[in-house]
């Protein structure tokens, strides 16, 4: 059996480097087409074909005797480093000293022409270890900030990088061995480069999972729960209410006259005002109510541990504050007012009857003529008869 040259582990070695930037690109690519953009895909792209090309030139260099009127391999390493931090900080949204690393990495490039290739292998590792530590900064408080392990993959892959700098100027500069500094400063890249791969694409891969979940349970335009996951958010609050025999209000919202807004305004006018009433049900809510969107121009507000009353009070409030200010749409403000249904339950009841019981009540507001709170209960009807002028 024969010996594997030298050679051929560079071929190995670079056939598995575009195996695995090409099952990546494949992937991320298959995953954006959903139709929400990666952010830092693009720069991410570069860094990968940049690195190819950088480990195809390292590669010929070691098996070819070509010739090279610069040190292509080591210009490329600083390059891709570059890179890497521009697209580590596309992903985090943050931009901060760009400009500044962006003028090293100039500096560092063009020093190729006037050093020797002792000193500019310091100039390339130290270069590196510092778009590669920044890198592993911006990564690692993505992955704190998201909840997400591929962002700290992709973290430790650069720290990595910064942990191998010191190895290979130790074997160069003290230890006086070239060869074990080269080894040692290839295999930081290579299992940089893989892990930061890895992480890339675990991150988006979460997140992509993440963004199916949160389309299972959220309203696509006002960002608010849809009835599946109110029922997800409220099984705790409603097993607990059921144990310890506690109230547990709702109340439904509906827009008065909504198809007239969109009939006057527009359809575009009409989809702010939703968001614009959908803000306002947030701000006004508290910490423990649960706010959705069940339909249209209707609303849902349960509020747990609330009682009739003060549910009834929650929703006055809430509606004198919206019939009080019109709302500025597009240039113009829209005067909007909204009905209001409330009811309450003590003890073991389910979503779907609290949810009727506060639809019966809308029913009756919406009959008194709008802008009003009605609410129903084992006594008899309460109808507010407060009813603002627009």
């Amino acid at each position: 059996m024969e010996l594997i040259t030298s050679q051929d582990w560079a071929t190995i070695y670079l056939g598995l480097i575009f195996l695995i930037t090409g099952a990546h690109m494949v992937v991320l690519y298959l995953l954006n087409s959903g139709g929400n953009p990666i952010p830092g895909l693009g720069l991410y792209t570069v860094y990968l074909m940049a690195a190819l090309l950088g480990w195809l030139s390292y590669a010929l260099k070691q098996i070819v005797d070509i010739p090279m009127p610069v040190d292509v391999p080591s210009v490329a390493a600083i390059l891709t480093s570059y890179i890497l931090v521009l697209a580590a900080g596309a992903r985090a949204g943050s931009t901060r000293g760009r400009t500044l690393l962006g003028l090293l990495c100039a500096a560092a490039c063009f020093s190729v022409f006037f050093l020797s290739a002792e000193r500019m292998f310091v100039v390339q590792y130290l270069a590196a270890g510092l778009f590669f530590t920044c890198t592993g900064i911006l990564a690692l408080r993505r992955a704190f900030q998201r909840n997400n392990v591929g962002d700290a993959i992709t973290g430790v892959g650069a720290l990595l990088m910064t942990l191998g700098v010191p190895v290979a100027f130790y074997q160069a500069l003290v230890a006086n061995n070239e060869a074990s500094a080269t080894t040692a400063a290839f295999v930081a890249y290579s299992w940089a480069y893989v892990l930061v791969i890895i992480g890339f694409l675990a991150s988006v891969v979460i997140e992509y999972q993440q963004n199916l979940d949160q389309l299972n349970t959220k309203d696509p335009m006002t960002r608010l729960l849809n009835r599946r996951g109110l029922e997800s958010a409220l099984h705790t609050p409603l097993a607990q209410a059921a144990r310890l025999r506690l109230p547990t209000s709702a109340i439904m919202i509906d827009i008065d006259s909504f198809q007239e807004i969109n009939d006057n305004f527009g359809h575009d006018s009409g989809d702010q005002v939703i968001l614009q009433v959908a803000s306002f049900l947030q701000q006004m809510s508290r910490g423990s109510d649960v706010v959705a969107r069940t339909d249209g121009e209707e609303f849902l507000l349960v509020l747990p541990h609330t009682d009739l009353e003060g549910a009834r009070t929650i929703a006055e409030r809430i509606r004198i504050a919206i019939a009080e200010q019109p709302l500025p749409v597009d240039g113009q403000r829209i005067p909007v007012t909204v009905s209001m249904g409330v009811a309450s339950i003590i003890g073991e009841e389910s979503l779907d009857k609290l949810s009727q019981d506060a639809d019966r009540a809308l029913q009756l507001a919406r009959r008194g003529g709008g802008n009003r709170v009605a609410s129903v209960e084992s006594k008899p009807v309460h109808l507010s008869t407060v009813n603002l002028e627009s």
